[in-house]
């Protein structure tokens, strides 16, 4: 079977371009299978109105991870090139899974579970936490679930306060002369992995130390930024996390 070869256009689609008409129509068409689920789809007519300049505005913030989208977009630009990708990356899915191999929810080699993309959205829907971050956080503090203190059901690290329960555990801490000192640390223990999720939403969204990271609740870079030095010690901590929504498209999970 043969993967969808991807979209050409000739000229700028979207607000303030040239908006051929074979080129919208094009662009409306690969908007409306990369838009998220249950959102209304685009009237594929080839004109450039209010709905398809807030299409790809959106695009451009969940899938490109844009902090100020433009609304427009460009035969050579990066909202082009996102939306190939992701189309390239949904066609592999549907050929393994026709072929009869493990369908999965990621759209790279790490497999991200279907429950650990619906708990991230859940939080986002009562936390306000983009499920990018979120997802980006599962794996890069859990191994996308493959390291987590043992019997915790605790893949983002927390660390447990007075008269919760927990475990010790090995951890590393950078110092103020940026060296990693290994440590035992006691983590929160949860029941469940749907608990770890909305108490990790619940701490992002109410703790006075992300302050600053809850004013981008709709930039998730400028997020990740916001919990370096305040969510974790590492100086590069936003920028592992922005690194890894990019190389996997996590943003095209925001809702």
């Amino acid at each position: 079977m043969s993967l969808s070869r991807p979209v050409r256009i000739t000229a700028s689609v979207g607000k303030g371009g040239t908006n051929r008409r074979e080129d919208v129509l094009a662009i409306q068409e690969l908007l409306n299978s990369n838009l998220p689920k249950y959102t209304p789809r685009l009237r594929v007519d080839g004109l450039c109105g209010l709905r398809t300049f807030e299409a790809i505005r959106k695009i451009q913030q969940n899938l490109v991870g844009m902090s100020s989208p433009d609304g427009r977009i460009d035969p050579r630009g990066p909202t082009l090139r996102a939306l190939n990708e992701s189309k390239l990356s949904s066609s592999v899915n549907r050929v393994t899974t026709s072929s009869g191999g493990n369908a999965t929810s990621s759209t790279s080699s790490s497999s991200i579970p279907t429950a650990v993309i619906q708990a991230a959205q859940a939080a986002q829907r009562k936390w306000k936490v983009p499920a990018s971050i979120t997802i980006a956080q599962w794996m890069l503090e859990s191994g996308s679930g493959k390291r987590m203190p043992l019997h915790s059901n605790n893949p983002f690290g927390i660390k447990a306060g007075r008269g919760q329960s927990f475990v010790m555990a090995g951890t590393h801490e950078e110092t103020k002369d940026h060296k990693l000192v290994a440590t035992i640390a006691p983590f929160r223990v949860f029941s469940s992995m749907n608990e770890a999720f909305d108490q990790h939403g619940r701490l992002l969204a109410t703790h006075p130390a992300y302050k600053l990271a809850r004013q981008h609740t709709d930039a998730p870079d400028a997020y990740a930024d916001a919990l370096t030095g305040s969510y974790a010690s590492d100086l590069k901590y936003g920028s592992k996390i922005k690194s890894i929504m990019k190389q996997n498209f996590l943003y095209r999970y925001n809702l």
